[in-house]
């Protein structure tokens, strides 16, 4: 199902991901290439917020850009079309003055890969909330081989390429592909499934997730919820959660208003693991490109199950 890789990972949750993103930045020589969904630095009108973390890492870039000139080639791939995109415009217009390259599109992945070896890749988007508030779940992994599969997805969308059009190597899976792999996941539990979901709203996830259940596998899932935005997704979580607890699954938990739970990944029998930007929706699966990893890492997992077990603890 999924296969162990030999390479240097380790996960980057909540705010230990601005310091460890500083600190890649910081040991580029050659390459960063970024995917985005939302890089924010200000405001859609253009109102620079200086005090932010987006704004202390595109300063980065510009310094290191300075620095190095020619040397370094800085490339950003960012959303253009969905609602985020006049914040991206922003932070380009500032980027692109010392030489970053941009190129916008349709996507919903994140992630930077430094020099085709070092990659930081995740749930968390560039934006102050994101990087400083919510509870997100990133991997930094060091790989050569894992870089350049990413690398080949950010050169696939570079050149124009849409969802559903290309298919990754493992561990990585591109688009919708994460579905089917989630679902073959669930259906081989033989003991444990435990997630962390910010939207969940796609009916044959959940019924695999319920028939696992009902073979004997204990379930622990954790669902965001808050009162701000986008409350018809809030509903359809919280309609997901009452199905499932209907049909015997109590150990399921949504979160508390204060915080945001961005994270999005599963893992199988303490070490089978599916992490990455989609959520469990059917236009997730179907519209918006996403990237998931797939590994088999019982260190990972380990790590993966005490966040979980940490926001259901704090924040319930």
């Amino acid at each position: 199902m999924t296969k162990s890789l030999i390479m240097k990972i380790k996960l980057v949750a909540d705010d230990a991901y601005l310091p460890a993103l500083m600190k890649l930045l910081s040991q580029a020589k050659k390459r960063i290439d970024i995917l985005s969904y939302s890089f924010a630095i200000g405001s859609a009108s253009g109102k620079l917020t200086t005090s932010s973390a987006p704004y202390q890492i595109a300063m980065k870039l510009i310094e290191i850009k300075k620095k190095h000139g020619s040397k370094i080639r800085i490339r950003l791939f960012t959303e253009g079309l969905r609602e985020t995109n006049l914040r991206n415009r922003v932070t380009a217009k500032e980027l692109e003055a010392v030489g970053v390259e941009v190129v916008y599109g349709s996507t919903h992945a994140k992630g930077f890969c430094i020099d085709d070896e070092f990659l930081l890749f995740g749930s968390t988007n560039l934006t102050n909330q994101s990087i400083r508030k919510n509870r997100e779940a990133n991997l930094l992994i060091e790989d050569k081989a894992t870089s350049k599969e990413f690398l080949r997805y950010f050169n696939y969308l570079w050149k124009g390429g849409k969802h559903g059009g290309i298919k990754l190597r493992p561990p990585f899976l591109a688009d919708g592909d994460f579905k089917d792999a989630l679902i073959e996941m669930v259906n081989s539990a033989k003991k444990r499934v435990d997630f962390s979901i910010y939207f969940f709203n796609h009916r044959e996830i959940e019924a695999a997730i319920v028939e696992a259940h009902q073979r004997g596998v204990k379930v622990k899932g954790f669902i965001h919820q808050h009162g701000s935005f986008a409350l018809s997704y809030i509903r359809a979580n919280r309609a997901t959660l009452k199905r499932m607890r209907a049909q015997g699954l109590d150990d399921l938990h949504l979160s508390v208003f204060r915080t945001f739970f961005h994270s999005k990944y599963m893992v199988i029998d303490g070490k089978e693991i599916l992490l990455g930007t989609g959520n469990w929706l059917k236009e997730d699966v179907e519209i918006h490109p996403q990237l998931y990893i797939q590994l088999s890492n019982t260190r990972l997992a380990k790590a993966l199950l005490k966040h979980l077990d940490d926001q259901i603890e704090n924040d319930v």
